[in-house]
């Protein structure tokens, strides 16, 4: 049960990744889900993705949180490009393998025309496997490195509005509780006899027998905290002070130039080089840019 909850919890250590500003971590966070939502070159992606996961062996993460990393990417990644060489719809794409023939009874008729395997699919899964994979590996970093206080302060320190801040860092502190509680009621059903991984009807009863008390519990403990924060003043006072004051260092200054600047350039040179594609503008003295957008991005 603590090894469930560790797994949602931060680890505080001392390293360069957990000295970095939340302001800073959130600001590298957003940057890079730009740079992977726009990019559609494999190397690159796949470069984008090594230099994320760089930052779990800087900020020497236990094993059990790479484990759970292993597995939680395993499972985005084979999901996506599964589902992508099922079910892509673009033109052209080569059928490598069937799984349904289109004249088998029943079932050709049911998926309209047969259900197949697309090499097109397979590529296109694994470019989007990467982009998510990216975003989900630097967001999990920031969440494993980071104080829930401080990522408050770097919220708020960013604009964001106190009670929305408030409501973002809650939710983060009410994951490990809920897998607890999850971990828990697995375990009451075993000493009870219940077999959870049973395949058929064991798996709706366990799904059943988890979410009844577990939302109960998540109603009850939100209620709770709704009568706690409002008995404590909560947003009586417009201006709030903090014990702990936020400072960019000469890193984090550095970190965040580099990442939005290379955010902003990349997104422009893919807009221009989408733009030439499509027929909508075109000047001679970019190519250089579109030679760029077309090899690396």
């Amino acid at each position: 049960m603590i090894g469930a909850r560790s797994i949602a919890e931060p680890t505080i250590k001392d390293t360069i990744i957990h000295r970095m500003d939340p302001r800073a971590k959130i600001l590298v966070l957003i940057s890079t889900a730009f740079v992977a939502v726009t990019l559609d070159n494999p190397e690159t992606m796949f470069l984008l993705f090594l230099i994320v996961l760089s930052g779990f062996a800087l900020a020497r993460m236990p094993a059990i949180k790479l484990k759970t990393l292993t597995l939680l990417l395993v499972l985005l990644i084979w999901g996506t490009i599964y589902s992508q060489a099922l079910f892509y719809s673009q033109l052209p794409r080569t059928v490598i393998f069937t799984i349904i023939q289109p004249d088998f009874p029943v079932l050709g008729w049911m998926t309209n025309g047969g259900l197949f395997v697309y090499e097109e699919g397979l590529q296109h899964g694994a470019i989007q496997g990467l982009r998510s994979a990216s975003i989900l590996s630097l967001g999990l970093l920031m969440c494993w490195t980071t104080d829930s206080r401080d990522m408050l302060n770097g919220l708020v320190g960013l604009r964001v509005p106190y009670s929305v801040a408030f409501m973002v860092v809650t939710a983060v502190r009410f994951l490990p509780i809920i897998i607890t509680e999850v971990v828990t009621v697995v375990t009451v059903q075993r000493l009870r006899g219940f077999n959870p991984k049973r395949f058929g009807s064991g798996i709706i009863k366990t799904a059943l027998n988890i979410l009844t008390p577990t939302l109960s519990n998540c109603v009850r403990r939100t209620g709770t905290l709704a009568v706690s924060i409002q008995s404590r003043a909560f947003r009586a006072n417009p201006d709030r002070t903090y014990l702990k004051k936020l400072k960019f260092s000469e890193l984090d200054k550095a970190m965040v130039t580099v990442c939005i600047f290379a955010a902003i350039s990349i997104v422009i040179i893919k807009l221009l080089y989408n733009m030439y594609t499509s027929g909508i503008y075109y000047t001679s003295g970019l190519r250089p840019v579109y030679a760029i957008a077309r090899g690396y991005l």
